[in-house]
């Protein structure tokens, strides 16, 4: 026996007419349902809500403390610093792709230049051109390294940027 739900409900779907479905009928008899209305009057009411409850009060210069999703403070702020500022950014995080990106890049130069050197054509013992294969590969091997140390120099100058002095 068909409960007084499902007959409500079919008697609702009989009533649409199934040519507005297509037409966007369906979506304004939906939206203008009050009970819709109403769920979304309750969700923007709760959304509200979690917002207001993790937005600090600005009406007033209040200290408070960020914390992070371990429990670790971040940083000691106000309400009026926060809102002109924001959540202070780890400024050494641009340093660290920087300089992982080089190292990366030359990882992948030296392995590129072993395939290189690596070819027949390339190990010409002799010929005309031996003693330029030579010069190269014990000239590269120089440039890479010297280019490892300045990254390095250069590293370091960045980090200790950090600590109030820039090095140079």
């Amino acid at each position: 026996m068909p409960t007084q739900a499902m007959q409500s409900a079919r008697g609702a779907a009989q009533s649409l007419n199934p040519s507005r479905r297509f037409d966007g009928g369906l979506v304004e008899t939906i939206t203008t349902h009050p009970a819709y209305q109403a769920g979304q009057m309750l969700g923007d009411a709760a959304i509200d809500r979690g917002f207001d409850a993790i937005t600090p009060d600005t009406s007033e210069n209040v200290e408070f403390e960020v914390v992070d999703e371990k429990g670790n403070v971040v940083e000691k702020t106000t309400t009026q610093t926060f809102e002109e500022e924001g959540l202070a950014t780890a400024n050494i995080m641009g340093a660290v792709r920087l300089i992982g990106g080089a190292l990366i890049g030359i990882a992948v130069l030296v392995v590129v230049l072993a395939e290189v050197f690596s070819l027949s054509q390339i190990q010409n013992a002799s010929g005309p051109f031996s003693g330029i294969i030579d010069s190269l590969e014990t000239t590269g091997v120089a440039a890479i390294s010297l280019l490892v140390i300045g990254l390095l120099v250069l590293a370091a100058n960045r980090v200790m940027g950090f600590f109030g002095s820039g090095g140079m």
